[in-house]
């Protein structure tokens, strides 16, 4: 019963958002801000029956995982802020990175941006209850980083 209710879990994964977007290129020292769906951070859950027992499956989002393809890394606990235009371009978001190298000697001139989510997975019914390994879920994206050149002018 607890396979079933288990194997009947929806979980969602994260579509990646950022400011600036990711069709755009990003800027050495200039913020970005990474969020995913608002309404993915929410416990989905899945139940199995037979008539004398029920079991029910959750998963909680538990973290996202940002590998933002520097070979740096940030953990946040929560989908992250979307940005809004009230805030200034070099405010630091709850979730974001500020680049310090380009992505010019990277594949293709891009780094791979992924968003990792990780769900903690429970189940109960019966009058029994118990924890699953955790599950993920993720998203990733190509993304340029430049770096902004003064020009002089004579």
């Amino acid at each position: 019963m607890v396979q079933r209710a288990l194997s009947q879990l929806t979980i969602p994964s994260p579509v990646i958002a950022s400011n600036p977007g990711l069709d755009k290129p990003q800027v050495v020292y200039v913020p970005v801000w990474w969020w995913v769906q608002p309404g993915l951070w929410q416990t989905v859950s899945a139940t199995a029956s037979l008539p004398e027992i029920s079991i029910t499956a959750k998963a909680e989002p538990a973290r996202i995982t940002w590998y933002a393809g520097d070979g740096s890394s940030t953990v946040c606990r929560g989908p992250g802020t979307p940005w809004t235009g009230s805030a200034s371009p070099m405010a630091e978001s709850d979730c974001g990175h500020t680049y310090t190298t380009t992505s010019r000697e990277s594949l293709n001139g891009k780094f791979k941006l992924r968003a990792v989510v990780t769900w903690e997975v429970t189940w109960a019914g019966g009058g029994y209850s118990g924890t699953e390994p955790a599950a993920t879920t993720a998203d990733e994206a190509s993304i340029e980083v430049t770096e902004f050149l003064p020009v002089i002018t004579g």
